[in-house]
């Protein structure tokens, strides 16, 4: 005998896969060579499409919602497919539903608005954010002797499948130069590290070759990539 809760949701699982079509309208072969059908949403809009921002921090706002149409094969972490110019990478999933039986994923959008240095270690190729961090460029050493130091304190936010260990040093594009230092923040959705300037050398005149891994380096977006992007008003 079923009661209203089960009755309940079985017409939420019916009216799912009728309407599956309609809902979930992506479709791209990921990196473990499947093709899966789905449909994103933005955790940072309040209302959906065209609402308020919650986020305009580049890296909150790079993530995604990923919705698999039901049956499709649920992606790794750290499974990843072209998408929007970038690359769509999948971190996490949530919990069922217990309703509908389905489970919501998180993924990063990985591109050059959230990443936009390229850098290698090795052979191996990535994107990264670089900030710095507060500290004073001045510092005094002995009686009124002021001596300038560079602030060479940094944090690196790494995309999912990027793992960086202290004592290894970075090249960015442009020449500069980084030891990984601690701390080193693991995550499903994207790894933080720390970074100490070590200076600058010869000045690559191309981003290197990026290991295939890694997301891919995306080309400047058009103005159409992605709503979330846009300036409004």
């Amino acid at each position: 005998m079923t009661g209203p809760a089960d009755r309940y949701r079985a017409l939420a699982q019916r009216t799912l896969r009728a309407n599956a079509p309609l809902l979930y309208t992506e479709r791209a072969t990921w990196s473990d060579g499947l093709t899966r059908r789905f449909s994103l949403g933005d955790p940072n809009q309040e209302g959906g499409k065209g609402f308020t921002r919650l986020q305009t921090d580049p890296i909150p706002a790079s993530l995604r919602l990923l919705r698999l149409y039901p049956g499709d094969p649920e992606p790794e972490p750290g499974t990843h497919a072209p998408y929007q110019g970038g690359s769509l990478v999948f971190g996490l999933w949530g919990d069922e539903s217990a309703w509908t039986g389905q489970r919501v994923g998180v993924c990063r959008l990985v591109d050059e608005r959230a990443y936009p240095q390229v850098a290698t270690i090795g052979t191996q190729g990535f994107r990264l954010r670089i900030t710095a961090l507060d500290a004073p460029a001045l510092s005094v050493s002995g009686g009124n002797d002021l001596q300038a130091s560079a602030n060479n304190s940094h944090r690196g936010h790494l995309p999912p499948g990027v793992h960086l260990h202290p004592g290894e040093e970075i090249t960015t594009a442009d020449g500069d130069r980084y030891l990984v230092v601690p701390p080193v923040q693991r995550d499903s959705l994207g790894d933080v590290v720390g970074l100490s300037w070590q200076g600058s050398g010869a000045p690559q005149t191309q981003p290197p070759a990026e290991d295939v891994s890694a997301p891919d380096p995306a080309p400047t977006p058009t103005t159409g990539d992605d709503s979330w992007w846009k300036e409004r008003p």
